[in-house]
């Protein structure tokens, strides 16, 4: 178990590459295709950020928690508390999705939460880095934004959303959030021990500014 768990952005990549030929080889509806191909770049999401490239750890400390620790085994982050936050929203967030679609708020949150998400790492994340590139950036600006603007424009003119499904689609995003990478179960989990982040996960394009 344990080496599954210090492998998880790996095992992500291959549920990734499961889901895009689910996607691409199915018969499903646009909302139904649109999930699932969010839901795989989600997964890419997660192994650009934490297997290759890598680094997103290191960013993350830095321009979220304004930390400049050199030392990944002081962050109280590691591969069991990144598991549990990524996956944890996945799972409870992306993967409810595609079973739930008649849950408007719920498909509608999964949809603005890609777009959000590539606005984080194109605008935020490159701003504070003062970098052109950040891990993560790839997956979210050309792989989910495209996705989600894409249905969001087939489905113009269509009114199968009103504000307030918007509304609570992303209230139940920041509480999932808060609950996965916010909560003393996720540090909690950050301090257990038998679960170090490699180099390259931890610092990845930033490793030589580090050494």
């Amino acid at each position: 178990m344990r080496k599954l768990i210090n492998n998880w952005q790996n095992i992500s990549a291959v549920l990734a590459v499961v889901t895009i030929f689910i996607a691409v080889s199915g018969q499903w509806d646009l909302t139904q295709r649109t999930l699932l191909l969010l839901n795989a770049f989600l997964l890419l999401h997660f192994f650009e950020e934490f297997g290759w490239p890598g680094g997103f750890p290191y960013m993350g400390m830095k321009v979220m928690m304004g930390n400049t620790e050199p030392d990944p085994g002081k962050w109280n982050v590691n591969n069991l508390s990144s598991m549990f936050g990524n996956w944890g929203f996945l799972l409870l967030v992306y993967i409810p999705s595609l079973f739930l679609t008649e849950l408007k708020p719920l498909t509608i949150a999964v949809v603005l939460f890609s777009i959000l998400e590539g606005a984080g790492h194109l605008l935020i994340f490159n701003i504070r880095m003062r970098s052109f590139y950040n891990p993560g950036m790839i997956t979210a600006v050309f792989g989910m934004v495209p996705v989600a603007v894409y249905y969001l424009n087939s489905i113009s003119g269509r009114h199968l959303y009103v504000w307030h499904d918007c509304l609570i689609g992303l209230a139940w995003c920041a509480a999932v959030f808060l609950f996965c990478f916010c909560s003393p179960l996720y540090w909690k989990l950050g301090a257990v021990k038998g679960y170090p982040l490699t180099h390259r996960s931890a610092f990845g394009m930033y490793k030589a500014g580090i050494d």
